[in-house]
Formats: structure tokens, C-alpha cells, sequence
């Protein structure tokens, strides 16, 4: 496990040390996520970032 202090709202919190391992060979967002927020604050965001997903769709499609 790896100890961890959430860059939102400060708390500590675990999470098994492959998350470091998958973070280091995959650059997916979702795993930085994960070693840098608790997991209540984690979810907020990526729910956050999930409802700008037409906005990014539709510009994306529009300067094709």
C-alpha cells in the first residue's frame, strides 16, 4: 500500500501500490486522478469531467 494525501480536501488515504505501476506505464488521466484525490473527491471530479464530454464532442466534430 502507499500512502497518500489528497490534493482537494487534504485527507490521508491507501491505495495498493500498483496503482503506481499502472499510473507510470499508462498516462491515462483517470489513474493521476486516483493517486492524486481521495476517492469521494476523485469521483466528483471525473463527474465533472465526464458532463463536459458533449461540449468536447461537438467542438472536436465541428473543426473536422
Amino acid at each position: 500500500m502507499i500512502k497518500l494525501k489528497c490534493e482537494k480536501c487534504g485527507i490521508d488515504y491507501e491505495k495498493p501500490a500498483i496503482f503506481k505501476k499502472w499510473n507510470d506505464e499508462n498516462p491515462n488521466v483517470f489513474f493521476k486522478w486516483s493517486l492524486k484525490f481521495c476517492d469521494n473527491c476523485r469521483r466528483d471530479i471525473e463527474k465533472k469531467a465526464l458532463e463536459k464530454l458533449p461540449e468536447v464532442i461537438k467542438t472536436l466534430a465541428n473543426e473536422s
